[in-house]
């Protein structure tokens, strides 16, 4: 699906280009932008200042402050969008265009407790073959938030279970809010983020799901901790919105019998055009099938146990 944007480097990113041809720097950030008024300024300036890497901020267009912007911030790169695009959209685009090996989503209203690259990189070179590592989060009474998410179904409904940390390293079913550290590559192998999908719960739910039954996996890290500073609640909409289908149907559509896949209907919540059309190309891809994912997962430890 095409998305359409402007994307306006800083001069250090564009000689940079040449030299990616023969090295590539590991990480780059994508803020995006959640209220451009309130937060933006200093959002810029928060993630610029404390952290020297490739900074991408991610905005619907808005010519008259993207001028004073890109003065004030110089070293920043600026991708603009010419109509509203999804979370899903925007973070694709983001993998196409930031040329290093891993890339950060953040959001302007959150600001970074703690974080160590190199424990991220130990995480990634693990065996469990992580395509995402996400953050801790808490809210603005530093409040842990329940970011670990556990498989279950109901009746063909994918409803996950939330869970608050404890361990060091935590599997989880998806990333929370899509933030987090993605390896570039496998993402893009990965396809990213279905476009086919409007929302954004649906979206991270269907890449996170895709990950695991693919063979890969997503950890929540303790050494990685990010908050909202000015929220209490973070909730997300899980309502039944365009594309949800697909979701399901990607997930529990297909079922492994004696180490071979066959596509299945799952009701009335089956995307029958994406099951006829799409569901006997990727049969191939299926490592293992939802029910034998729940069966495999092993419940963490959490601070309420």
């Amino acid at each position: 699906m095409q998305t359409d944007y402007h994307i306006y480097r800083n001069k250090q990113d564009i000689g940079k280009r040449i030299r990616y041809l023969h090295s590539e720097e590991p990480l780059s950030i994508a803020l995006l932008v959640n209220d451009f008024e309130s937060e933006i300024l200093d959002s810029i300036s928060y993630y610029s200042t404390y952290f020297d890497v490739p900074l991408f901020v991610l905005l619907f267009e808005d010519n008259r402050k993207l001028a004073e912007l890109r003065l004030q911030f110089p070293s920043v790169s600026f991708i603009v969008f010419t109509q509203p695009a999804s979370m899903g959209a925007a973070i694709n685009v983001m993998a196409n265009e930031c040329f290093t090996t891993y890339f950060w989503v953040t959001r302007s209203d959150i600001r970074v407790e703690s974080f160590d690259f190199d424990m991220v990189l130990e995480q990634f070179n693990r065996s469990e073959r992580p395509s995402q590592i996400s953050p801790i989060l808490s809210n603005r009474f530093d409040e842990r938030l329940p970011v670990v998410h556990l498989p279950k179904v109901d009746r063909n409904f994918i409803d996950p279970v939330p869970l608050i940390p404890s361990e060091k390293s935590t599997g989880t079913l998806y990333p929370f809010f899509g933030l987090g550290i993605y390896e570039r590559a496998l993402f893009q192998r990965l396809r990213g983020f279905d476009e086919s999908i409007s929302t954004e719960y649906w979206q991270i739910l269907d890449f996170g799901i895709r990950c695991w039954l693919f063979g890969y996996s997503i950890f929540t890290l303790d050494s990685f901790h990010m908050k909202f500073p000015y929220r209490q609640f973070i909730i997300e909409n899980r309502s039944e919105q365009d594309g949800f289908k697909r979701c399901l149907t990607k997930a529990l559509g297909m079922r492994q019998l004696n180490g071979k896949n066959y596509p299945k209907t799952i009701g009335r919540y089956t995307d029958r055009t994406y099951l006829k059309k799409e569901m006997a190309k990727r049969l191939a891809l299926y490592k293992m099938d939802f029910n034998e994912l729940m069966n495999q997962w092993k419940a963490p430890k959490t601070e309420i146990d």
